[in-house]
């Protein structure tokens, strides 16, 4: 199973077509699924294998927007008049049995219309409960038009009960982790920034934002939510030590008394044993 596209660049109002090949053997289903960031994915529309029928789902066939095409292991996906939200990333799957494959899956961004090379900037939610005393990777990716030239990368937090935004840190020079493609007549370059929490406070809690400054502009992500749990009394971690505890005093009590018992019991079979050798 194969998407041919990671990125595409398309304008507001235009018409994509997204590819999607596939291998005919042990397949039941393949579909296409719509990723926008921060939410959910959501499945657009499946085919049955040899059914030759599409079926549409969670009202992607309402605007007539989404028309997929079937061929012989081809499976494309065509959007139309393009807005706003359409701008996501979509995923190619196929199913055999029980078991889902999918595609590396298609960014669709926003290319200018005045073709001035444009900046996205997304970030992941983080999908794991977090409480006091825990670490957290947060993941920025950047895609750029822009194969020349140094941009800034910051990190800014929106805490609860403050107005704005705080800067938390800010980085100058260009991530390791680059890379650079070229599709439909536009160079790419992607690369990814981490910032690393340890040691997590309460305090730590709120929406962490990564921005990108580059040719006069600043380009923000759609932010990922850090969310710090307080340890209860009811959380199970906590009801979990407090019940090995509670187990481990009762079963150290029941040791001392045997062994103060068998102490007893011994000094008992020696006074005895005393007593038996003074009467003979």
């Amino acid at each position: 199973m194969f998407q041919t596209s990671l990125y595409m660049f398309a304008e507001f109002g235009s018409s994509v077509i997204l590819p999607c090949s596939h291998s005919d053997d042990f397949i039941n289903s393949v579909s296409w699924y719509k990723h926008s960031f921060g939410k959910k994915p959501l499945l657009i529309a499946y085919s049955e294998h040899g059914s030759g029928s599409i079926t549409y789902q969670n009202g992607f066939n309402n605007s007539n927007k989404y028309h997929i095409r079937t061929g012989n292991g081809s499976f494309n996906l065509t959007i139309i008049h393009l807005e706003e939200y359409d701008f996501a990333t979509y995923y190619c799957a196929v199913r055999f049995l029980n078991i889902v494959k999918f595609g590396e899956g298609t960014i669709l961004l926003h290319k200018e219309s005045d073709r001035i090379r444009s900046t996205t900037v997304l970030q992941q939610p983080v999908s794991d409960r977090l409480h006091p005393g825990d670490s957290v990777t947060l993941q920025c990716s950047v895609i750029s038009q822009i194969c020349a030239g140094e941009y800034s990368v910051y990190w800014f937090r929106h805490s609860s009960g403050h107005s704005h935004p705080g800067l938390i840190y800010t980085r100058d020079n260009r991530s390791d982790q680059c890379m650079e493609r070229s599709e439909n007549g536009f160079s790419t370059q992607s690369c990814v920034y981490s910032l690393s929490q340890t040691e997590l406070r309460p305090s730590d809690a709120g929406v962490y934002y990564c921005a990108v400054a580059t040719c006069g502009k600043i380009h923000f992500g759609n932010g990922t939510k850090l969310i710090i749990e307080a340890l209860t009394f009811w959380n199970p971690v906590v009801l979990t030590l407090f019940t090995i505890s509670i187990i481990s005093i009762i079963v150290n009590i029941f040791l001392v008394r045997l062994i103060h018992k068998n102490q007893k019991k011994g000094k008992y079979i020696k006074i005895s044993l005393l007593q038996s050798q003074i009467r003979y």
